[in-house]
């Protein structure tokens, strides 16, 4: 059973493979404060069964203000 504080926010993103492409994918992220220190991503690509990854509290912060990941060039 959930915490009435835990956060679950269901989006849509975009997965850029170069800057032609790129894909739409379904994720939930989620912040629990039984574990406040990370934050919960999980992506749906094109399947039920999701890629989960768990972030740092701190990192996901820092990426609110500015572009993250690779540019090719």
């Amino acid at each position: 059973m959930e915490s009435s504080r835990t956060v679950v926010q269901r989006v849509t993103a975009q997965l850029l493979g170069s800057h032609a492409y790129s894909l739409p994918l379904c994720m939930r992220v989620q912040y629990e404060p039984t574990d406040p220190y990370v934050v919960r991503a999980a992506f749906f690509p094109h399947s039920d069964q999701p890629v989960e990854w768990v972030l740092g509290r701190d990192l996901v912060a820092g990426l609110l203000d500015c572009p993250a990941g690779l540019t090719v060039q």
